[in-house]
């Protein structure tokens, strides 16, 4: 995928949750996500500020693989989405998603995973999504559920000596 700062990450909303690129103002929320004992659980710690995550979203999408901020209609940011495109396909990708505990529970990871899917095959091309979610991560497998991906394995299928093996894969089925 070629470079695309010169790009705006898109706005995207439906009737419970706005994708939006993130903000100055985010990060608080972003601070808190990423020092969040179930994010760190699942997505593993910190490599940096929460300001350096900013700064390697944008480095992100000026490759072509968006981050955006999940926020509650009045712009309020409860988490983050990405999408991450393969470096050797780019009609593949994989989507990635944390919420803080005031956004979990309400529907907005599966409103965000839908909306960036639909985008990305859109706008991007993606003909092949996946999600991969720990083994016993089963509110990020339903999530991936409900957003119409299908349980296509586990990462030991693709990749049997990888240290993720247990991982469980879901595809998007509309790609």
């Amino acid at each position: 995928m070629g470079a695309r700062s010169h790009v705006p990450l898109p706005a995207l909303s439906d009737d419970r949750v706005l994708l939006r690129a993130a903000e100055p103002l985010d990060l608080p929320a972003i601070d808190a996500g990423i020092h969040d004992p179930d994010v760190v659980r699942w997505i593993g710690p910190p490599e940096g500020s929460a300001h350096d995550v900013l700064v390697q979203n944008e480095d992100r999408w000026a490759h072509g693989s968006p981050t955006l901020s999940i926020c509650e209609l009045d712009g309020t940011c409860v988490g983050k989405v990405w999408l991450s495109v393969s470096e050797t396909d780019s009609s593949a990708g994989s989507i990635g998603y944390w919420l803080l505990p005031v956004g979990r529970g309400r529907g907005l990871a599966t409103s965000a995973v839908r909306l960036l899917s639909t985008w990305a095959v859109r706008e991007l091309g993606i003909t092949n999504l996946r999600i991969r979610t720990a083994s016993d991560n089963k509110r990020s497998q339903r999530v991936a559920e409900r957003s119409g991906f299908r349980c296509v394995g586990t990462a030991a299928d693709e990749s049997p000596d990888g240290p993720d093996s247990r991982d469980v894969v879901y595809a998007l089925d509309a790609c």
